[in-house]
């Protein structure tokens, strides 16, 4: 949860009335194809969450628990974590449809929460309280934050480094998986509502009155940036270089240099936001007070916007940060062997399991009967296909093509990979050999 003044928000100490329900496998998200996968989940007061499967077209509303939710979160196998009030801390395996509790060992307000690509999970919150979890959110151990001030935001670069944000430019950061933490300040002189990780070593914080910082070495030191206005800014978000900060009074300003110079642009509502996250193809997602959700697909520069989706407020929104396998240009080689390219074509690295897993293969077929295939771990022993640069070439040698076939090859052929897209998985053609 965003901090809106010089104090950080009370949240009510309701009763909860828990949800309890049995989280499902991660690729039971996957249904017949893409459009069947949870896009995005904004969660809010009083237990509010909605999730879109349709890149925001229509939101789904339930409410998984009765106290305040302050931070939600996906990692790369499709699981979604939630904080909030008194300790909360709920999982969802399904793409937000149901959710299990699970205990946290606090009983402090948490306000946000991160993940990295190899199943780890920060959360942070009042009273200096830090929780982390190395076993995708399932157990949750506390660690000294060396601070005893709330801590509003937190963020990862997901190679280790963990930063976390509280009043008065306050910043905590881990180089250790969270372990350990140490204590620098951005100089804004506001509350650290909002980061967000650049890339390289750059981070950009957001906070009150339009004041915001920039690191260029991983957050150890910080320098002062111009966002154009004065309006408070409640969360930022990167997607490349187009970084995108959301505030009071709708409010959305951007850059397109990695945070060096910004620009306000309109967003078409007063409503003030709270969150924004970044997904695919330059498509940035703000959420914020009376059920408003503002989308756009050209990198902050002009929005859509729904409002009253629910009359909570909004206090943070998550994409399902996915990898995505593919398979493209098949053909043949010189021998008329059936060739193809598998690729991760991100945002998120494949998680390390995959490799452990002898189901993952990739199939070719002859006129759909299946007669060659090879295992994720045959196919790529180096784990180049880990992070969304990864490619590989595969060349099937069990049996050549002598005249025409109708040859069908496809990646992770009994769909275990949570993805981002399921349709890029299968590549058909009719290949002739001419030799």
């Amino acid at each position: 949860m965003r901090s809106t003044g010089p104090m950080v928000r009370k949240v009510a100490c309701l009763a909860t009335l828990l949800l309890i329900t049995v989280a499902l496998p991660a690729a039971a998200q996957q249904g017949a194809g893409s459009q069947s996968l949870t896009d995005y989940i904004a969660v809010g007061r009083d237990g509010t969450a909605l999730y879109t499967r349709d890149d925001g077209a229509n939101w789904t509303v339930l409410t998984p628990i009765d106290t305040y939710i302050n931070g939600v979160i996906s990692d790369n196998r499709g699981r979604f974590v939630a904080v909030g009030a008194r300790g909360t801390i709920i999982r969802s395996s399904d793409g937000g449809a149901s959710w299990e509790t699970i205990a946290s060992g606090t009983e402090e307000t948490l306000q946000g929460v991160a993940s990295d690509d190899d199943g780890n999970f920060v959360a942070v919150g009042a009273k200096g309280t830090i929780l982390t979890s190395a076993d995708g959110g399932h157990t949750w151990q506390a660690a000294n934050s060396g601070v005893t001030d709330a801590l509003l935001s937190v963020a990862t670069d997901r190679s280790g480094t963990w930063i976390a944000g509280g009043p008065q430019g306050l910043i905590v950061r881990s180089d250790d998986g969270g372990a350990n933490w140490t204590t620098t300040n951005t100089g804004m002189s506001a509350h650290v509502n909002g980061l967000a990780f650049v890339g390289e070593s750059r981070w950009v914080a957001v906070g009150l009155l339009g004041k915001a910082a920039q690191s260029d070495d991983g957050g150890q030191t910080w320098t002062a940036l111009n966002t154009q206005t004065r309006k408070t800014l409640e969360g930022v978000a990167s997607a490349g270089a187009i970084v995108v900060a959301v505030g009071w009074d709708g409010t959305v300003t951007r850059s397109e240099d990695a945070g060096a110079t910004w620009s306000v642009v309109e967003s078409g509502t007063t409503q003030r936001l709270m969150a924004v996250t970044s997904g695919r193809d330059s498509v940035f997602v703000a959420a914020g007070w009376r059920g408003t959700i503002a989308i756009t697909n050209d990198g902050g520069a002009s929005w859509s916007v729904k409002e009253n989706l629910t009359r909570k407020v909004l206090q943070e929104i998550a994409y399902n940060r996915l990898p995505d396998l593919a398979v493209s240009n098949l053909r043949l080689d010189t021998l008329c062997h059936v060739t193809i390219d598998v690729a991760n074509r991100g945002p998120a690295d494949l998680p390390k399991e995959v490799w452990e897993n002898e189901s993952v293969i990739l199939r070719m077929s002859f006129d759909d009967e299946p007669l060659d295939s090879i295992t994720l771990t045959a196919l790529d022993p180096d784990r180049l296909l880990s992070t969304p640069s990864g490619r590989r070439q595969y060349t099937f040698k069990a049996r050549s093509i002598v005249d025409t076939v109708s040859v069908k090859v496809m990646i992770d052929a009994n769909r275990l990979v949570a993805e981002a897209r399921k349709n890029n998985n299968t590549r058909q053609a009719d290949l002739v050999c001419v030799n």
